[in-house]
C-alpha cells in the first residue's frame, strides 16, 4: 500500500487491531468519544473510516467527505448508514456479514434453552433457597416448531444449532429461494404463524421491517409461541408486548435488543414499558451481545484488515 493513506477510526477498536492497520504504511487518527460535529470537521481530511456504529453516517456527514473513498463498519447492521448517500459520491461500504453468525446463533439458542427450561426463575428460587421441581418442569426443544424469519448468515447458524435437538424449523427470507436444506424447510410467513411454536427474528431494520413484529402479526399466529430477537430492537413495537404476554399470545421473550437502547436518554414511556416488562419471569434480556464474543471480534478484525488490503491491492 503506498503511503499516505490516512484513515479515520472513530470506534473504540484494540490495540493490536490499530497496529496491524498501521503496518500496512498507513496515516491513522484514532479518535473516539468525539462529538458529531468534531468528526464532521476533520472528516474531509480522509480516505477511509472505519467505524462501528458510535455515528450516523449520512448526507450532513458526508457533505465535505470530498476526500473519503472507503468506510469500513465493523458489524453487520447498516441501518445508521445512509448507503445512497455513499453511492452517490462513489463511496464504498463494506461490512462483515457472517463474521458474528456463530456468536448470534448461539446466543439465541441460550436465550431459548432459558425460557424453555425455566432456568431464570428455577436460578432464583435456589439462590433463596426454595427447592421446587414441578413447578419448573420445562419443555423439550426436540417438540416444537422453530419458525425464523430471515435466512442470512445468523438465521442459518440458529437453524444449524436449533436442528440439533431435533426439532421442526421454517424458514422465511424475502430476497431467497430455494434455500431448503437439511435444517429447514423454505416457508411463507402464513405458514410460519399456522405452525410455529418458536419465533426468532433474524432481519435488518429497513423502514418495511420497523415494527413489523406488532399486536396484530402475533395475533395472526395460531399457537401461543416463545419470541427470539437478536436482530435489532425496532423490528418489535414494544408497547404491544405487554398485551400480548398478558394473554399467553407470547408465552416468553429473549430480547437480546431494544427498541430505545440507550438508558440515559430513554424516553418516560419507554421506561415504563422496560419495567413493565423487567418484572417478568418469562422475559430474557441481554445487552446486544448476541454477536459480541472474543472469536466474532477477532473475526471482524480480520474481515476488515483484508478489505482493506483487497481495496488498495496489495
Amino acid at each position: 500500500m503506498k503511503r499516505g493513506i490516512k484513515i479515520l477510526m472513530i470506534d473504540v477498536f484494540p490495540e493490536h487491531f490499530r497496529r496491524s492497520v498501521e503496518t500496512l504504511g498507513v496515516e491513522l487518527r484514532y479518535e473516539t468519544g468525539q462529538d458529531r460535529t468534531f468528526y464532521k470537521n476533520i472528516l474531509p481530511e480522509y480516505e477511509v473510516l472505519i467505524l462501528n456504529s458510535a455515528v450516523k453516517v449520512d448526507e450532513d456527514l458526508m457533505q465535505n467527505a470530498h476526500s473519503l473513498k472507503l468506510v469500513l463498519r465493523a458489524g453487520v447492521g447498516t441501518d445508521h448508514i445512509d448507503e445512497e448517500a455513499l453511492e452517490k459520491r462513489g463511496i464504498q461500504l463494506i461490512s462483515t456479514p457472517g463474521a458474528n453468525a456463530q456468536a448470534v446463533g448461539e446466543m439465541a439458542l441460550g436465550h431459548l434453552l432459558v425460557l424453555l427450561r425455566n432456568l431464570r426463575r428455577a436460578d432464583q428460587q435456589v439462590r433463596q433457597f426454595i427447592w421446587k421441581r414441578e413447578p419448573n418442569r420445562g419443555i423439550e426443544l426436540s417438540s416444537l416448531t422453530v419458525g425464523i424469519i430471515g435466512y442470512g448468515h445468523t438465521g442459518q447458524a440458529f437453524a444449524k444449532m436449533a436442528a440439533a435437538s431435533g426439532c421442526r424449523i421454517l424458514a422465511y427470507d424475502k430476497y431467497k429461494s430455494n434455500y431448503s436444506d437439511a435444517y429447514v424447510k423454505e416457508s411463507t410467513v402464513e405458514t410460519i404463524q399456522k405452525h410455529a411454536d418458536v419465533l426468532s427474528f433474524h432481519i435488518p431494520l429497513t423502514n418495511e421491517t420497523r415494527h413489523w413484529g406488532c399486536q396484530s402479526f402475533f395475533e395472526a399466529f395460531d399457537k401461543s409461541i416463545y419470541l427470539l430477537n437478536l436482530s435489532r430492537g425496532e423490528i418489535i413495537l414494544t408497547k404491544d408486548l405487554p398485551d400480548l404476554l398478558n394473554s399467553g399470545k407470547i408465552l416468553g421473550a429473549g430480547l437480546d435488543v431494544l427498541e430505545q437502547e440507550n438508558m440515559a436518554k430513554i424516553t418516560d414511556e419507554m421506561k415504563d414499558l422496560y419495567l413493565n416488562l423487567m418484572q417478568r419471569e418469562n422475559i430474557l434480556f441481554s445487552p446486544h451481545i448476541g454477536g459480541w464474543t472474543y472469536t466474532s471480534a477477532d473475526n471482524i478484525y480480520n474481515r476488515l484488515l483484508q478489505a482493506l488490503k483487497e481495496f488498495y491491492s496489495i
